[in-house]
This record gives C-alpha cells, sequence and structure tokens, in this order.
C-alpha cells in the first residue's frame, strides 16, 4: 500500500485522514469486492472460499457489481490492509488427521509487526537523525494511526518538498518505507543593480526585520517575498522610490538553488521646494528648521546657507516630520496645531554640470512639499489639578521645579513630558517605584488650559533582600558598602542611581546601566521588593615587563604590577621598578578604601631613586645623534657627570562628605636628594654656580622636602577608565617648608575641573578640562628649580615634545675662548709640564649670557575631546588642546647675589645686574589639534593611543643673545670675532608643526 503527501495534496489530508486519493480509491475497490464474495458465499456451498483481495480488481466502477446488503457479523477491514481480516487465535482443537491442501496462488498472513523502517532520497539528513524524527521503531506493532503520526511528523520539519510512504511484506512483517524529496537549499544570494546600498546594510536590514533569508538555508518563496518587499522600502528611504526588485531563482542540481535580486534603482527622487502655507505666527524657514529628515542641509541659523543640499525623499520620513512640526507648535503654546494637509509633486530636473575634474550629477526627479497649518491659538495654563495624589498633601508646589511652568506661563508639552518623568522619578524617591501619572486637558476658547493630572500612586516599597551576582573575585562586602540602599530602607530611585554611579566609579566592573544591572522582583503582597545586581567583573591586574640594551642609554629593564581590586577587597597595590646604567627607580603603593571598616582611604608610597647624569649621553639622547666622540674630544673634565640619589614617600588619608561625592583629604610627603659629583668639572660647578646659578635649596649635601597637602574633590564622573558622564573638580595646596622644617620654602595651589557629557549621537562623549597652577617661594626662598612647571607631550599639549613648553632665559655666565692672532691663528705659549716644554693655547675667560631653560611658575592648560565609538574597544577621538608655561612671578627668579658679585669683579665691564633675560616669544600660548585613535586594552587597563596633531601656534625664530663683552676687553678684533662667533652667535628655535606619535594612557 502507498500513501503520499505532497505540496499540493495538504487540502485533502483532514479529509482523507491518511493517504492519497489513489489509496482510499483502492480501498473502496477492495472493499466492494469482499462484499461481493461475501454475497455470493452466501449462496454457494460452505466450502467455498472467498476471494483473495490481491487478485486483479474491476478497473471502472461501473463494471463492479452491486454490493449485497452486510451481514452483521461481518468486520470492515482496515484502510490500510490488503489481506483479508484474520480473527483472533481459539483455543486448540483436535484436526482432521489430513489437512486440507492449500490453494495454488493463496497469499501468505503477514504479522502485523514493523519488520524495518528505511529512508530513500534524503541526502543532507542523516538516517539516525530522520528515525529520531519519528515515533515508530523496529518491533512495534503495525499501525495506520502511528505511521500517519510519522508522516506528519516528518512534514511538519519543513524540510522536504514531497513525502512519499511505501509498505510491502518482508519475512517476519511489513517493511516501511519513506520517500522524501528534500527542499532546495539556498547556495548564493546575489544583489545586482544595488548602487545606493551596501551588502552589509542590506543583510543589517533584513535582521532588523526578521527576513530570516540567510544563505545555507532552506528555499521559501514567502522568505524570498518578504525579503523584496523589505529591498523596495530600504532603496524608497534612500530616495528611489521607482525602484523595481525581481528575484531570480536558478537551479544548481541535484537540490541547490541560486537565487539572485536584479535590481533596478531608477532615479533618485530628491525633496524639491517646501512650502508652508497659513503660516502667520512663525515663518517658513522656522517651521522647515523642525522637519529634521526632509529639510536640507546646510549651515544652521544663517539666512543664505541653509539650503545647499537636498535630502532624499520618502513618504514615511514626511509623516514624521508632519508630527515634528506639530510637536513644534505645541512646545511654543499651540496645543491645537497640526498640519491640515501635504501635497506631494514629483517632477523631473536635469542634472548640474560643474567645472572639471568634477562630473555632471545624473537627472532624477525632484518632490515639491507644500504642507498646510493650522497653527490655532497660543495657550497658557490656567489651573493645575492633582487627582489621586494621597502621598502629598501639597503637591501644587512641587509642580513648577518638577515641570519647569506654573500659572499663567505658556503652555510647552516637551516641559510637560519632562515633567512626567520627574514626577515618577519624585515619587521613586520615597518608594513608589509604581506611580503612573497620567495628565487630562481642557483647553478653553480664550487661549487658556486647564491641566489634570490623574496619579495612580501604587504602593509604597520596602528593600527586603539585596543579593549580587557575577562577582567572582570582588567580596560582597566590597558592593555593599558602595550601595545607599540598606536591606529594610525604603526603596529610593534616586539612591539607587547614585549607588550605581559610585560602582562605576570603583573602576572593578564593565559600565553598569541603571536600568539593564538590576533585577528588581516585587512582592506587592508585603510591599517589598528584592534587588539582584548583576555585575561583570573586568581586569583587575596590569602587569608590564620591558627592556632594553643601547649603545647610547646603556641596558634597562623593567617590570610593573598594579591592581586596583587586591584579593577582592577594594584594595589598591602596585609596585613597579626599573633597573638600569642611566636610572634606578623603585616605587611600592598601597591603599586601603575603608580603614576599619568606615569610608576613610588611606594609603602610603613609597620611593628610591639614583639617576646618573652623564651630559654627553643626555644630549645624545635628546637630539637622537650619537654625540658622545664628539663629547669626548672636549675632555670628560669639562663635562656635567653627577649622581643624584633620593628617597621619600608620602602618605595620606581622605574622608566623604555626608555620603555625597565630594571628599576632603590630607597628604603628607617627606623627599631627601644628595647629589655627588664624579669629576672635578662638576664639582667646581655646582659648588659655585648652585644650579644655574638660581637661588634655593641646592647645597650638594642634601635638599629636604618636607610637605603637607590639603585637597578636596568632588567626583561624579561614571567611570575611571572610560568616561562618558559626569564632572569633577580638585582643588589643592602645597605647602614645604616653615614649621614642617626641610630646606624648601615652597607653596603649589592647584585647581582642575573635568566635564563629560553626551555628543551629538547616544554613544558619542563631549569632554573638557581646564588645569591652573602656580609656584612660589617665601621666607626670602624661591622654589627650587626642579620643581618649577615643565609642560608638553601627551599629557597636557599633545603636538609638542615631552617637556618642550617652558620659558627661555638668559643669565649671567663666563666662558673661555682661545686668543686669536691678529691673522686669526691661535696665539699660543710654552709652558712647562713635569719637566717638559709643552706648547698650549693660550686662553682668555670672558663674561657672557648663557640660555637656560628654567621652566615656569605659572601654568593653565585646556583640553577638549569629542569621542565617538567605532567598533567594540576602538575609539576615535577628535581634539583640541592649549597651553600657555609662563614666568608671572620675576622675584622668583632670582639670581644667587654672590655669583653676581663674584662676576662683575671679574668682569666690571659686563655690569651684570642681578636679574634674568626672559625671552617672550617662549611664553606665547601653544595650541594642538587633530585625530587620535584609542584602543582599551584588558590586561594595561589603560587605552593605547596613536595620535597625528596639528600645531597652529608655535614658536620659529632664532634666539639672539645679549653682548656682554666690548673690543676693548681683547687684544685684537680677531679675538674678539671669535669669542662672537662662539658664545653670542643666535640659537635656532623652531618647533614642528605636526606630530604623530604612540603613546599609552589619557591626557585627561
Amino acid at each position: 500500500m502507498i500513501f503520499r503527501l505532497g505540496s499540493l495534496s495538504v487540502l485533502f489530508l483532514s479529509q482523507l485522514c491518511f493517504g492519497s486519493a489513489d489509496a482510499i480509491q483502492a480501498e473502496a475497490a477492495a472493499l466492494a469486492q469482499q462484499d461481493s464474495a461475501l454475497a455470493e458465499q452466501a449462496q454457494q456451498p460452505p466450502a467455498a472460499r472467498p476471494k483473495s483481495p490481491f487478485e486483479s480488481v474491476p478497473q471502472a466502477e461501473g463494471e463492479q457489481p452491486p454490493a449485497a446488503p452486510k451481514p452483521p457479523e461481518a468486520k470492515k477491514p482496515g484502510p490500510f490492509e490488503t489481506v483479508p481480516e484474520v480473527k483472533e487465535p481459539e483455543a486448540p482443537k483436535p484436526v482432521a488427521p489430513v489437512p486440507e491442501a492449500a490453494k495454488p496462488g493463496a497469499p501468505a498472513v503477514v504479522p502485523d509487526v514493523i519488520e524495518y523502517i528505511e529512508f530513500r532520497g534524503a541526502r543532507r539528513v542523516p538516517q539516525d537523525t530522520l528515525r529520531a524524527m519519528i515515533f515508530s521503531r523496529r518491533g512495534d506493532r503495525y499501525d495506520p494511526d502511528a505511521i500517519h503520526r510519522d508522516f506528519m511528523a516528518l512534514w511538519n520539519t519543513g524540510r522536504f518538498d514531497d513525502i512519499t510512504v511505501e509498505r510491502e511484506p518482508g519475512k517476519t512483517g511489513w517493511i516501511i518505507r519513506f520517500l522524501l524529496t528534500e527542499r532546495r537549499v539556498i547556495r548564493t544570494i546575489k544583489y545586482e543593480g544595488v548602487k545606493s546600498l551596501t551588502v552589509s546594510e542590506i543583510l543589517d536590514r533584513f535582521k532588523e526585520r526578521r527576513v530570516g533569508l540567510a544563505v545555507e538555508q532552506q528555499f521559501d518563496q514567502g522568505k524570498i517575498q518578504r525579503a523584496t518587499n523589505v529591498l523596495k522600502e530600504y532603496l524608497a528611504e534612500r530616495g528611489r522610490q521607482f525602484a523595481t526588485v525581481t528575484p531570480v531563482v536558478r537551479q544548481i542540481p541535484p537540490a541547490s538553488v541560486e537565487l539572485t535580486f536584479r535590481v533596478e534603482e531608477g532615479p533618485k527622487v530628491k525633496v524639491g521646494k517646501i512650502e508652508i502655507l497659513n503660516n502667520k505666527v512663525y515663518g517658513d524657514r522656522a517651521v522647515r528648521r523642525a522637519m529634521r529628515n526632509l529639510r536640507p542641509v546646510g549651515i544652521p541659523r544663517s539666512i543664505f546657507l541653509e539650503n545647499l543640499f537636498a535630502k532624499t525623499f520618502d513618504q514615511a520620513k514626511l509623516d514624521e516630520d508632519k508630527e515634528r512640526i506639530r510637536f513644534f507648535y505645541s512646545n511654543h503654546g499651540y496645543f491645537l496645531a497640526r498640519v491640515t494637509d501635504s501635497n506631494v509633486t514629483l517632477r523631473d530636473f536635469r542634472g548640474r554640470l560643474w567645472i572639471p575634474p568634477f562630473t555632471a550629477t545624473k537627472p532624477g526627479k525632484k518632490a515639491d512639499i507644500k504642507l498646510e497649518v493650522d497653527e490655532g491659538l497660543q495657550y497658557r495654563l490656567r489651573n493645575i489639578n492633582f487627582v489621586g495624589v494621597k502621598a502629598l498633601k501639597t503637591p501644587e508646589i512641587f509642580f513648577k521645579p518638577l515641570f519647569g511652568m506654573g500659572t499663567g506661563d505658556v503652555f510647552s508639552v516637551e516641559k510637560l513630558q519632562k515633567g512626567i518623568k520627574n514626577f515618577q522619578k519624585f515619587y521613586g524617591e520615597y518608594g513608589y517605584i509604581d506611580a503612573v501619572p497620567e495628565p487630562d486637558f481642557n483647553p478653553l476658547p480664550n487661549g487658556q488650559i486647564d491641566l489634570t493630572i490623574n496619579v495612580d500612586e501604587g504602593k509604597q516599597f520596602f528593600v527586603r533582600r539585596i543579593d549580587f551576582q557575577g562577582n567572582t573575585t570582588t567580596r560582597d562586602k566590597v558592593i555593599r558598602r558602595e550601595l545607599l540602599l540598606d536591606e529594610g530602607d525604603m526603596y529610593n530611585t534616586r539612591l539607587w542611581e547614585l549607588s550605581i554611579l559610585r560602582l562605576n566609579q570603583l573602576g572593578y566592573f564593565e559600565a553598569l546601566k541603571e536600568e539593564e544591572a538590576a533585577t528588581i522582583t516585587r512582592d506587592t503582597r508585603n510591599s517589598t521588593v528584592d534587588i539582584t545586581l548583576k555585575v561583570k567583573e573586568r581586569g583587575r591586574n596590569s602587569v608590564t615587563l620591558n627592556g632594553g640594551v643601547s649603545g647610547i642609554a646603556g641596558s634597562f629593564i623593567g617590570f610593573g604590577y598594579a591592581t586596583n581590586n587586591f584579593l577582592g577587597l577594594g584594595e589598591t597595590l602596585s609596585i613597579s621598578a626599573e633597573l638600569g646604567d642611566r636610572l634606578r627607580n623603585v616605587t611600592f603603593g598601597f591603599t586601603e578604601p575603608y580603614l576599619f571598616d568606615r569610608p576613610i582611604s588611606a594609603g602610603f608610597t613609597i620611593y628610591t631613586q639614583r639617576f646618573n647624569y652623564d651630559q654627553a649621553r643626555e644630549v645624545s639622547l635628546f637630539s637622537g645623534r650619537n654625540l658622545i666622540p664628539l663629547y669626548e674630544a672636549i675632555g670628560r673634565d669639562n663635562l656635567l657627570n653627577y649622581v643624584s640619589n633620593g628617597w621619600g614617600g608620602t602618605v595620606f588619608l581622605s574622608y566623604p562628605l555626608r555620603r555625597i561625592f565630594a571628599r576632603l583629604s590630607l597628604t603628607y610627603g617627606y623627599d631627601r636628594s644628595n647629589i655627588r659629583a664624579l669629576n672635578t668639572s662638576s664639582n667646581s660647578y655646582f659648588q659655585y654656580s648652585q644650579f644655574l646659578n638660581f637661588e634655593g635649596p641646592n647645597s650638594l649635601s642634601g635638599i629636604v622636602t618636607s610637605r603637607v597637602i590639603p585637597a578636596y574633590t568632588y567626583n561624579t564622573v561614571d567611570h575611571p577608565i572610560t568616561p562618558s558622564r559626569g564632572k569633577s573638580f580638585f582643588a589643592s595646596v602645597s605647602f614645604a617648608g616653615g614649621p614642617l622644617g626641610g630646606n624648601v620654602n615652597m607653596i603649589e595651589p592647584t585647581i582642575s575641573a573635568t566635564y563629560f557629557r553626551r555628543g551629538l549621537a547616544p554613544r558619542h562623549v563631549i569632554g573638557g578640562r581646564i588645569l591652573g597652577r602656580i609656584i612660589t617661594g617665601y621666607g626670602g626662598k624661591v622654589a627650587p628649580p626642579f620643581n618649577r612647571v615643565f609642560m608638553g607631550g601627551e599629557n597636557d599639549v599633545r603636538g609638542f615634545e615631552i617637556w618642550s613648553i617652558l620659558p627661555f632665559v638668559y643669565i649671567p655666565s663666563e666662558g673661555v675662548i682661545t686668543v686669536r692672532n691678529p691673522d686669526g691663528s691661535a696665539r699660543q705659549q710654552k709652558i712647562i709640564v713635569d719637566g717638559k716644554v709643552q706648547t698650549v693655547d693660550v686662553l682668555q675667560q670672558i663674561p657672557i649670557y648663557q640660555l637656560v631653560p628654567t621652566g615656569g611658575d605659572t601654568q593653565g592648560v585646556a583640553n577638549f575631546e569629542y569621542r565617538i565609538p567605532i567598533v567594540g574597544p576602538l575609539t576615535l577621538a577628535l581634539f583640541f588642546d592649549a597651553g600657555v608655561n609662563r614666568i608671572s612671578l620675576q622675584n622668583q627668579l632670582r639670581l644667587n647675589p654672590g655669583r653676581i658679585a663674584s662676576l662683575n669683579g671679574t668682569f666690571p665691564q659686563a655690569g651684570f645686574e642681578n636679574r634674568s633675560i626672559v625671552i617672550d616669544a617662549t611664553q606665547r600660548i601653544r595650541t594642538s589639534t587633530g585625530v587620535e585613535f584609542q584602543i582599551m586594552m584588558p590586561v594595561v587597563n589603560a587605552p593605547f593611543r596613536l595620535y597625528w596633531a596639528y600645531n597652529p601656534t608655535v614658536v620659529q625664530q632664532w634666539f639672539i643673545p645679549p653682548i656682554a663683552v666690548t673690543p676693548s676687553m681683547f687684544p685684537n678684533m680677531a679675538t674678539f670675532q671669535a669669542a662672537t662667533l662662539s658664545f653670542a652667535n643666535p640659537a635656532p628655535y623652531f618647533e614642528r608643526r605636526t606630530m604623530f606619535r604612540f603613546t599609552i594612557s589619557r591626557t585627561f
């Protein structure tokens, strides 16, 4: 028996129960034949056998004899049986000695058992998978209903275009065979003729609209039609209103297809003239500005440059703009204003001809839009009523602070919408988290409106339990102490919002969002809520290892480790070491954010450092060239070569103010430095000149700085590494010396402010920072030279070299030249050294002005960034930096009086004064702008930055030193000219216009 269900025979399923029309016809013929046999049997002797159902049956219904009345004891055979009905076996009875011989050709009785199940025609679906889809198994009793159920299970998978079920007798039962025709699979999808869209944009739109069409999926005509419609709609949004999309299917043997969408985009429809009719209060320009979708692109708020480029036309966008016009009027009090009618007229336009090498635009169509506006009256708020308010006795007094308008003010729908949100947050602060305010309006004919706010307060909820998920390392108590809500407290939406902000400021977790970070389960019966906070740990450890070998700087190796969540307790631990021929530095720091389980932050830092200064090596590193051989020719005893050793530490305490984002801190620091000269020249230089002739604590025996720094900090920035919202303010005063001891007297006030907010798009970030600092000494002392301000680099003004923005000055000093003969040759003399006569050059000391980069005492920095996320951790930032470093306190740049007196005694003709000569050009403001790529690295916990900067304001000039000598000081003019060329030559100082650099960390 065979029964079959194809793609066109599904409608017969409910009527035929199982099988096809051919099978039912065959069964009807068998039934008719059986009824005829039973009638003949009733007339013939009892020994006659009924006809076998396997014998031939009549081909036409007209040839069948009429059926005799059905005997009551006859049983109707099953619809799938092809053998006579077999009665149940009875108890064994004695039989005759000689059995009756079987007639030739009689069929054997097949047991109602499934001997085997096989599938044919399935190439992509394995046999085991198909057997798992059906319910019947080998050895089960044969049941037509069960086979029907298996048939439907296979059909409902949607994998097959046609299914046929066959059965045939086997050795021990029935063999069931499923003949399957698999549904075709889409091998490739092509888009021909599409120019306004990219393939990635089309796939994104298909995913957004859930089309479900992709490669290696089964061919479905319904999905193809839906994809065609979605593609046409997308093209219409791009101005291709007349585009046609034709799907073409090409068969790929044996069971695959190639799908091609052939697109004819047609002319592009641009927005033409936008005409506003019946508008009296606002002009056409003001109304068009409200149409964000279809208004032309230009310079906003300009008179002539607003209509530079037309946008593409789309009817859906026009409907949105009509709603925006209504919203624009309602925000200005015209509550009943609306767009009554709109008319769109399409017209052809010719392409514009442009000057070569630009090509002419293609011909297209313009959509001229006419909008009729009914402005109506301007409404003012008359009465405000609250209905259903029980928690507040006088809710009217909160209306103006929350809604931004009061009685007599122009009614604004925008302010009303913001006020509704503020009203819900206000109720949420008192535990009514389900409060729903619904406004009701009653506009009056006299231009006034009554506002009624119906409030469904709901229940007041309290916090029953707070749980945490995802904190695999961070302890629960570390999270709980940052929450401003405790179990048993009344739920407060404002405190919960601040709690999320405090957790983000820790930097332990991925950025938490208030709407998604927690699951709040309400128990309306007991008026309680259970809060489950879900966090995701971020990399808390930072490990660095570096090293290198240089022919100039020698060898070095560095190691660093830092964690902001040590052992999951929220403690900060850092250790770094750099060991090399030039620099040795070891630093260790530790911070406990909650001392004695109280919100007192305490910590300390200790360090030791050793710096080996070699003048030839440092100049080589700064210039990028190996100048050591040149300096070796001068002689080691004529160079600066010394070692600076120092050690120190800091301790600090900070305490929050009233559980807000402000803290007071107090830091104490102690530093001791020593300098050891390595040659005769260096020893004489430090002992006599005392650090470039400046006053201050510059003795070789030690420089001791004992300081205390009180500070105030306010910080609402949402994340320390990837900030997007918030502001911060920092103010401190560093006070050194005096009653604290040490030999450094210095005061250093500092102010810094940072601000972040949303940009033009939801994920864009606008950030800015301003910084100011000034340094001064007191008690007759000046600030030490190494504490003055040095600017430039990625931490302040990015387009300049590190520490290159600083004032330069000329200070009085002395130099040595070779005396010349009148012909310009070197004058020589004979001297006796160790009993031997030697010829050496005659030397003469002269007064000079030495160029010195002193550093400034006043610093000002301003930074601006616009950050645009690109993909994943990659961010593009447009920046602008400006900074100034100048000498504002001239009295803090005094020279050593003893040194000046010694120079004037040696060179009375020079007449040196106790002051320095500042080069004003080096005190100008520097600016830099450019583009920066930032990528966050999880291990380093700091962005890798690659930026290009252009510097609009730079210093590019020659520094001309003052001349302290006169011809009368020299034996001849040749010596005077040689001295002038050696110590009075102009020095070039040309800062670069552009900078390309890679660095790690942030500017702010």
